[in-house]
Parts: structure tokens; sequence; C-alpha cells
């Protein structure tokens, strides 16, 4: 080794670097890094009887020892069990470890993924978070106890200092963080019913969530679940008075719930709908009771296939426009005031109408998104787009065919292209010969190179701006 040919005072030097460097890892790195315990012997759809139980205890067994011994202070902690299949009792050691005082202390993030028997870990949950004083984020994903039931009653959070809660398939019987402003729920039947009916009930019992911080909130599924208007549902947004962001991901809203949505949460500044069952193609009318709103996107409609109208919407401070693969009266935009960002999702739409849009009423648009998932008529929509003289940010997403990009005209206006989510075949043709591109546009943008298209079920923006 090269320590055999050091001298003595060499050696010390080295000895003192290695001491500040380990000094440095544990004040500094470890406060950054996330302390991940997984056990990924086993994937999703792996035969159980594959299944490596000798290593999986191993890695139990050594996440204890790294957990009994490390003096590193990690702020952020991810203990990842959804696939294995080791006895709750192997999981109950790993967890005691990780929710001791002295790691409980400086951690600001806790992602805990306990997989089967995850609700039998509730209390011992429960009991730790309220001693969690620096915690800003808390994750949680169980696995459903009874099909259709979410709430466990044994799972009780009370925190002074979380910013962020998300939940997975699973709702607490009491939420008390005054300091939550984002709350997360995902793959929970009826959630905001659900909990509705908690917070009716506890005028007689002990269960509580405290809904008056909340600033932000997504609800996600993959179902499609249907949200009906009930007395407990009401409640549940009523209780939210500085709601300004509320995101539907998966779920459908009727044009009741919408209706009563807008007038309940009229601090709204973005709103993202997933689908919408319609009654009238007026149905948008509704959004005119949030004269703060700056964003809003719909995905898809149900329902009456009519063209959807903004002809009697009224927003004064909508700066970004997101729309799906809908029915849509482009011409009915002309009452949209001018926006800056602008996202669609285009089928079998007439062209014209939209290019018509494009180039009167939002010719001063600084972002355009354009998806072209099933989208023929690109050639007539991209030629308009030397038009939009303010343009800085052009995003194309699914670009499948080179033919897509051949039919790009130059755009000296442009700061930056972004290409999202591309077939292999189209970055191997442009990515490695610049010049085909170079005359168009300044700078070009790669994301999600070979990732399939996909049909999203709710509108986000991924891309910075």
């Amino acid at each position: 080794m090269i320590f055999d040919h050091l001298d003595f005072v060499s050696l010390k030097s080295t000895s003192v670097t290695c001491r500040r460097f380990e000094r440095v890892f544990t004040e500094w790195y470890a406060c950054r890094f996330t302390l991940r315990i997984v056990d990924a012997t086993r994937n999703a759809g792996c035969d159980v009887s594959l299944y490596d139980y000798v290593n999986a205890i191993e890695k139990m067994h050594a996440a204890v020892e790294i957990l009994a011994h490390s003096q590193r202070p990690y702020r952020k902690a991810h203990l990842d069990l959804q696939q294995t299949l080791v006895t709750s009792v192997q999981k109950y050691a790993v967890l005691c470890k990780l929710l001791e005082p002295r790691w409980l202390s400086p951690l600001t993030v806790l992602k805990l993924e306990l997989g089967r028997e995850s609700w039998m870990f509730a209390e011992y949950i429960s009991d730790a978070v309220p001693k969690m004083d620096c915690l800003l984020e808390l994750h949680l994903r169980f696995t459903e106890l009874d099909p259709g039931t979410n709430e466990c009653s044994t799972l009780k959070l009370t925190n002074a200092s979380l910013q962020r809660l998300v939940l997975n398939h699973v709702i607490p019987y009491v939420v008390d963080c005054p300091n939550m402003r984002k709350l997360d729920i995902a793959h929970c039947t009826d959630v905001d019913s659900t909990i509705g009916v908690l917070g009716v009930a506890q005028k007689v019992g002990s269960s509580w969530w405290r809904l008056e911080p909340v600033e932000e909130l997504c609800l996600a599924d993959d179902l499609h679940s249907f949200f009906r208007p009930n007395v407990s549902m009401e409640w549940f947004y009523q209780q939210m008075p500085y709601l300004r962001k509320l995101h539907f991901n998966g779920y459908t809203l009727t044009e009741t719930m919408l209706r009563f949505i807008c007038g309940s949460c009229v601090q709204l500044e973005e709103l993202i709908l997933s689908t919408v069952l319609v009654d009238t193609p007026n149905v948008l009318c509704h959004l005119s009771k949030l004269p703060r709103l700056r964003k809003f996107g719909i995905c898809e409609i149900i329902g009456r296939r009519e063209p959807l109208t903004f002809a009697s919407v009224r927003l004064p401070k909508l700066e970004e426009l997101l729309l799906g693969r809908l029915p849509l009266d482009w011409q009915s935009l002309a009452s949209v005031q001018p926006i800056s960002w602008l996202k669609i999702k285009l089928g079998s739409q007439r062209v014209a109408p939209i290019c018509e849009v494009l180039c009167g009423q939002f010719v001063q648009l600084r972002l355009l998104w354009i998806d072209f998932y099933a989208f023929r008529h690109y050639r007539e929509l991209l030629a308009e787009l030397p038009k939009m003289t303010s343009l800085e940010t052009l995003v194309l997403e699914n670009v499948v065919y080179l033919c897509s990009l051949k039919a790009l005209p130059p755009l000296p206006q442009l700061k930056r292209l972004t290409i999202y989510r591309c077939s292999k075949k189209v970055y191997e043709r442009f990515h490695n010969n610049h010049a085909l591109l170079a005359n168009l546009v300044r700078d070009i943008q790669w994301i999600g190179v070979g990732m399939n298209t996909l049909d999203e079920r709710g509108i986000t923006d991924t891309i910075e701006h």
C-alpha cells in the first residue's frame, strides 16, 4: 500500500486529512443525503418460491446494525419494505431502531413503506411522530386492510413542525398538524367523504382532522373514482379556507361537485381536473367564481360530447392553461384574456380553429407545449409558429416520427426547444446531428428519450419555466 512508503510526518498529515473528511461527511454530506433501507430482492411480479429469504433476512440484520451504530446525523430517511416477504417481527426490529429518539430528532423527511401488515405498526408510528421536532415531510404508504377500506383507527398523527403529509392507501383517524401546508392523498376510495365523516364525528368522538392550514391539496387515484357530493364531502372542502392549489388526478368530478368546489374554495390560484362528467357544454362557467385563479387544466370529459365553451368564463388573473384531448369550442377562447403559458394535447380536432387562436388571442404566448399523441395535423400547426413572435420556449411531447421534427420551421425567436418523450429513432437522428436543428433554434433539450408515449390521465407541467 502507499502508506507503507510514507514517512511519519506524511502519515500524520494523511491521518488528519482522513479524519477531516470523515467529519465533513458526517456534518455536511449526511445532512444532504437520504438514508434508504430497502429490500429489493423480490420484484412485483416475482414468484414467491424464487424469493431469497436468507438474503432478505441478512439485509434486515445489517439494517439494524447500521441504525444501532451509525453516528451520522441523517436528516432524511426512507424505509422501503413494499416488496419484501420478511416477517413483521423483522420489520419491527428495523422500525424500532429507526424511530429511536437519537434518529428522530434530526429527521426532516421520513418515508415509510412497510408493505404487508403495515397496519400493525400504526400505534408505534403514532407514538413516534410527535417526538420529531424538526420533521417537515412525512410519507406513509400502507397496504389495504380490507378491500375498499383505508381508514386506520389506530393511526393518529400529531406534529407541530410538519409541513407536508403524503398518504398512500391509508386515512389516519387523527391528523393534528398546525403547520401542515401540503396534503397529498393517493389511492383512497371516497377520501374526502371519509375524512368529512371523521370531521363531522369529532363533535361526539375523538376523531379530528386539522385542515384549516392546508394550502395545497392533491388527490390521486388509478381507478377513475367518482366524486359524488354529500354533506361530509362539503364539510371537507369548507375546512380549507386558505386552499390555493387543488389537483385531481385520476378522479372523475360531477358538474355539481365542480360547482360546489368553485363556490367553497374561492382562494384557489391553481385548479387541475382529470375528468369531468359533463351535463351541459357550459360547465366551465363555475370557474368565474375563482377570481384569483392563475392556472387551470382539464384532461378529459365524459357524458355529453358537445364542445366545451369558455364563452361565459371570466378569469382576470389567468396565466396558464392546460387542455387535454377533449372537444372544445376554440373560438370561445377569445373571451379568455391573453395568457403566457399553454399546453395542448391534441387528437382528432380540426386544426384550423386551433391555428386561428394561437395566432390571434394567444399570439403573445411565451411557452407553448404541444403533445403530439394521436395528432396528425402537426404540419399545419407548426407552420404557424413563426407568427408567434413572443414565443420563448417550445415543448414537443410524444415525438414518435421523424417527419414531426422535419416539419419544424426556423424559429429564431425561441430561446429553448424541449423534446419531451421521443422515440429512439428521433433522438438518434437529430441529437447526434445538431446541424439539422441548429438553424431552427438556439438551445435544444432532450428529456425522456426512449420512453413509451403515454396517454396521461392528468396533465402536469414537468418542464420548468
